[in-house]
């Protein structure tokens, strides 16, 4: 009797115990600095930098620095930091070898290209 009440709740924690959501990728190729190679509408050289806790970091060339948070999927690379009291959503878009990061333009529609540094 008291092995069948053990096998039962090992059961149930089995079943409790959350599965990973479908879909979610591994971001280790994402982790470190990405920087600015190429941007059509001539924005300011910038860099972005993912760590392994989901927190992210917006330089730009001025000096001005952002964190905040991101989530990624194959698909996609969506980040969310502040400026001032301002919350910035951008996403990004990475090639299939996931070299590059595109950050589509909401002005011309044209991408800027960011590129992993080593």
């Amino acid at each position: 009797m008291r092995r069948g009440r053990l096998r039962l709740a090992l059961t149930l924690a089995l079943l409790l115990i959350p599965a990973a959501p479908a879909g979610a990728a591994d971001p280790a190729w994402l982790l470190g600095r990405w920087e600015l190679q190429r941007d059509p509408d001539g924005g300011a050289q910038d860099w972005i930098e993912f760590a392994g806790d989901g927190k992210v970091a917006v330089a730009k060339r001025n000096g001005r620095r952002f964190t905040g948070r991101y989530h990624a999927s194959d698909e996609a690379v969506q980040i969310d930091y502040k400026v001032g009291s301002d919350s910035v959503i951008t996403t990004l878009t990475p090639s299939s070898d996931k070299r590059e990061l595109y950050a589509r333009s909401a002005v011309t529609g044209k991408n800027a290209v960011y590129e992993k540094r080593p």
